[in-house]
């Protein structure tokens, strides 16, 4: 999995450069449920609603100011931002981010959370912005667009060029990238791409519809030629990003 080394290696040089960074002014968070003038607060959790330490959290400007402000969430999943620069107390309007950065299958893939409220706010007023894990389902959030779950992408090698033909099953081999057990996942890829799949390790197999008869499958980055079935594993379209892909070539047995 060399691009995923490769992936490692990228994060781990981003992390020590963003120490460098100019962070939130964190503070315990005590109680997040009440908007407190100058703050954003409030929780964040998993997939099964259970809290999150250590997700990093984004309160960005709507108009692209540059000047950012990160903050932690804390054992209990809590985080609290005061929204001031050494520079004085922020001005203008304000939304929230958020990510965490898992290990899945020894190696980091960073995730991004969903906001459940996701308007904008203003300093003087504070806000109380609580953030999820969403391993599937469309990004809702302002300025966001696609899904949380990967994308498949499928080449088509067959003598069959007509896409809706081809079906591609996959079926979970162990846990997801959140943990949970996951599914079989039947997908017809639209003219070449099949949208948000959850992230995780899979073992495909595809089929062609019109005539019922299996198809070879390969993985494009590690399989030298076509099998029965392979194992594929999402990876990130481009260095640290929160968007994942896994790329198959199918053609006839």
């Amino acid at each position: 999995m060399k691009s995923l080394r490769h992936f490692l290696l990228v994060v781990s040089l981003i992390g020590l450069a963003a120490c460098s960074k100019q962070a939130g002014d964190t503070i315990p968070p005590g109680d997040s449920s009440t908007p407190q003038a100058g703050y954003v607060s409030g929780k964040v959790v998993d997939t099964k609603g259970q809290p999150i330490k250590g997700a990093e959290i984004t309160v960005n400007n709507t108009g692209g100011v540059v000047n950012n402000l990160i903050g932690y969430s804390d054992a209990n999943g809590n985080y609290k931002i005061k929204l001031s620069t050494g520079g004085g107390p922020l001005i203008g309007s304000y939304y929230v981010r958020g990510h965490i950065t898992v290990n899945y299958l020894n190696y980091p893939f960073r995730l991004a959370l969903f906001v459940e409220d996701d308007s904008a706010f203003a300093p003087e007023e504070g806000a109380v912005k609580n953030l999820r894990l969403k391993v599937a389902g469309p990004r809702s959030n302002f300025g966001d667009s696609g899904y949380y779950g990967g994308t498949i992408e499928v080449d088509n090698h067959t003598s069959n060029s007509h896409f809706p033909d081809i079906e591609v099953t996959m079926e979970p081999v162990g846990p997801l990238v959140d943990g949970s057990t996951g599914e079989t996942q039947v997908a017809r890829p639209d003219w070449l791409y099949s949208y948000n799949v959850p992230v995780g390790q899979y073992k495909i197999t595809a089929r062609d519809v019109a005539t019922n008869k299996a198809l070879a499958v390969k993985n494009y980055l590690y399989d030298k030629g076509y099998q029965a079935s392979t194992t594929g594993v999402f990876e990130p379209i481009l260095t640290n990003s929160d968007r994942y892909q896994l790329v198959i070539q199918v053609a006839d047995l």
